[in-house]
């Protein structure tokens, strides 16, 4: 036999149900946000590229729409998992900036050991950019493994050893831990006098940030669709 629904099972069950049909409703609203923030950043861009041929910029509009598409859907994604808060009309991470640019954690050594073990194709590192006049921190991508050598090739900023050394004196590897990527993902920035507004990172840094697992950074997570 049926158990008889109380009042207050009904109210909630029906509290479930109406709960159920608005949460496609916000969360299509933050993708939206999210896409006309991405839309307006990057055409921005493009309207001051000025050395930019014009096939390229014709390719480069093509690309959008999946580009801002897919990135839209990993920060949703991520920001269940994330330590970081997003905010939607401005596509951004927010998160506590610290008083000066973290440097590198623990011993060389230590570092060296922890790329030689987790270095792999698509996972995400960060890089130390500091001058007298500006310190950060990037977010790139491993595009080749030289073991032999004991260094790794970046996407976008070249090739790095195991222990941090650069091919540019400004530039250094770091090893991944929770104070410096939220530095990272949040663009923060410092000068000679401590803290400055931070930067705005690029479609491609946000899709990196999107496969970020928070727990231990020794893979890159794929973006759902």
């Amino acid at each position: 036999m049926a158990k008889r629904l109380t009042v207050e099972d009904r109210k909630s069950t029906r509290d479930n149900q109406q709960a159920d049909i608005f949460q496609p409703i916000a969360q299509h609203g933050d993708f939206a946000e999210l896409c006309a923030a991405l839309y307006e950043r990057e055409l921005n861009q493009l309207a001051h590229a000025d050395d930019l041929p014009v096939a390229a910029l014709q390719r480069r509009l093509a690309s959008l729409p999946f580009y801002i598409q897919r990135a839209a859907h990993g920060c949703l994604r991520a920001a269940d998992d994330s330590p970081l808060s997003l905010d939607v009309q401005n596509a951004s991470w927010q998160g506590k900036q610290a008083t000066q640019c973290p440097d590198a954690s623990g011993t060389v050594k230590a570092q060296h050991d922890w790329f030689a073990k987790h270095s792999a194709l698509g996972l995400v590192v960060p890089v130390r950019y500091y001058t007298p006049e500006l310190k950060t921190i990037f977010l790139d991508s491993i595009d080749r493994v030289d073991s032999k050598h004991n260094r790794i090739h970046l996407n976008y900023r070249g090739w790095f050893t195991f222990s941090g050394e650069g091919e540019t004196t400004t530039e250094q590897l770091l090893k991944p831990n929770k104070r410096i990527m939220t530095a990272a993902c949040c663009g923060h920035q410092w000068n000679h006098k401590g803290r400055i507004n931070p930067r705005t990172l690029t479609l491609r840094e946000l899709l990196l940030v999107a496969t970020l697992d928070w727990k231990k950074f020794q893979a890159a997570l794929s973006i759902a669709r």
